[in-house]
Parts: structure tokens; sequence; C-alpha cells
């Protein structure tokens, strides 16, 4: 690809950050996507300049995803919506006349049920730190940040963005700063409020400070709380089940969900300006199907 081609790439980029609020994991993900698009087109020696695509450009790279890559229709999905939203930009711009993605549709998206702890691996998981924790004073702050997870359904970078001034112990409510610079506030259960009242006393921390400190006394990083995290699984012999941290997040709109509470009360919890993302976390597990079952009259 040309050096134009980069160039307008990064404006579009900083379209997205100063005018849409695009998360910074929303632009990583469309320079992955692009970036992917481009090899394509340098392997295939299609077109040399981005302004130069056609349709049929656009449609051939789908087809190499799906058939030589392999690429789940989900995957794709994605990357038809970071390109359709990269040539809409250049379409409104007038850098092209014609917009190669209008064509194109996405694939529907893969409604899988969604993988999430059971009540009991909850309790596992949640004793772990108090059993396995590397030193004593990690106990308490390891077991506090799976709780976040866990009682919060925060993402894991929103979570490593709390500070100790988003936590309100007056009215017991924690602000989470989710994406597009979105805020929404999550009420603090109980055993959650305890943990963060002592874990407060004991670090005796400035209110600017990171909610969860790392060995080195900063704001722990991404690659530190998955090793953490993975730990944790594996000592409490919980592997091999496809739980990730994530997964942490489906289990508090599921388990949520199971106990009564709406859609719409959980939308707000998790912070998705789209009902439909909330949708999928209304699944009926096998447990509760049973139960029900169980309460078919007898008829003998």
């Amino acid at each position: 690809m040309d050096t134009q081609t980069n160039q307008l790439h990064e404006e579009f980029l900083n379209y997205m950050l100063s005018e849409k609020n695009a998360s910074k994991l929303t632009l990583q993900s469309y320079q992955t996507d692009f970036k992917h698009f481009t090899e394509y087109l340098n392997m295939s020696g299609r077109c040399e300049n981005i302004l130069e695509c056609q349709t049929k450009d656009v449609r051939l790279f789908i087809t190499y995803l799906k058939i030589t890559k392999s690429y789940e229709s989900n995957s794709v999905r994605r990357k038809i919506h970071s390109l359709s939203s990269f040539f809409n930009y250049l379409y409104e711009m007038e850098y092209i006349q014609a917009n190669p993605m209008a064509p194109i549709h996405a694939p529907k998206r893969e409604e899988k049920l969604p993988i999430y702890f059971s009540k009991t691996d909850l309790k596992i998981l949640l004793k772990a730190p108090g059993k396995f924790a590397r030193f004593p004073e990690h106990r308490l702050r390891d077991k506090l940040l799976l709780e976040l997870f866990i009682y919060t359904g925060a993402r894991r970078s929103e979570v490593l963005q709390l500070n100790w001034c988003d936590v309100n112990f007056q009215e017991k409510t924690i602000l989470i700063n989710g994406k597009g610079k979105k805020q929404r506030i999550v009420p603090i259960i109980n055993d959650l409020g305890v943990d963060l009242v002592t874990h407060y006393q004991e670090t005796k921390p400035l209110p600017n400070q990171p909610l969860i400190i790392s060995d080195a006394g900063g704001r722990m990083s991404v690659s530190a709380v998955q090793t953490l995290f993975q730990r944790y699984i594996k000592k409490s012999g919980l592997e091999n089940k496809g739980y990730t941290i994530h997964k942490l997040r489906h289990s508090f709109a599921t388990h949520l969900h199971q106990s009564g509470v709406d859609v719409l009360t959980i939308q707000s919890l998790l912070g998705h300006s789209d009902l439909n993302s909330t949708k999928i976390y209304t699944h009926t597990s096998i447990e509760s199907l049973k139960e029900n079952v169980e309460k078919f009259p007898n008829l003998k």
C-alpha cells in the first residue's frame, strides 16, 4: 500500500477518536482489521491505492477470510464493519465518488450461548487468593480484584482504570468509565463493600490512586491481571472449562437474569448501548430447565 493509504486511515482513526469518542480497543481493532485488508491486497496484487478499491476487491477479501483463513462469521462480520466505517468516512469526505462497501452485507451474528461461571465455581475462585496468594499481603488485594469483576460486571480495562475517587462509600456505589467515555454507576453489594473498606483502611490511599496496585506500586497492567487470573483458575482446579476474565462479566449478567432481574436493568449495569448485546444473557440454563420440568404435576 502506498503512503497516501496509510495517511488516510490515520486520518480516519483521528476522526473516530476526536468526534466519535471511539475507545482505545475499538481503534486497535480498526488498525488490525485494516492491516489484514491491506496485507491481502498486497499479496493478491490488487489495487495499490485504497481510493481505487472496488466492491469486487472487498468481496474477494471476505472469501479469502472465510475459505483460506477459516475465520468464523463473527470475526468476518467485525472486519466488514471496520472497513465499512472507513469507506463511509472516505465517501463522506469526498475522497471517493462511490462506496465499495455499499452492496456488501455482513453475515448475521452467531448467537452462541456464552460460557459463564457456575455459582459453585465463583465461590471456589473467590477463596483462591486466601489459599494461593504468593504473599500474605496480596490476599485481600487479589480477592478484591476478582470481586470487582464478579460483582460489578466491569470489563478488564474498566477495572484497571478505577481509582479510589470512583468509590462512593456513603452512597455505596462505584463509578465505572466505559467505552466511548461513557460512565455508569454500579451499586456496591455488601461483600465487595466490606473488602473495599478493609483495603482502604489498610492502604490509606490518596483519592487519585489506582484501586488495584501492582507489586511495583503502580497501576496493574493487563498482562499482570491475566497472569494472576490464570494462576488462580489453575490452582482452583477450574482450568479446561473455557473460563476467561471476560466470562466473569457473562456470569454477572447471567446470574442476575436468572435471579429475576430484567434485561433493561442488566443493560444499564453492563453499559451496553445496544439492547441486542444484552439479550444473549437471557439464555436459560439446563439446571433451570430441569428445575422447572420437575414442577410438572405427578400423573400417577
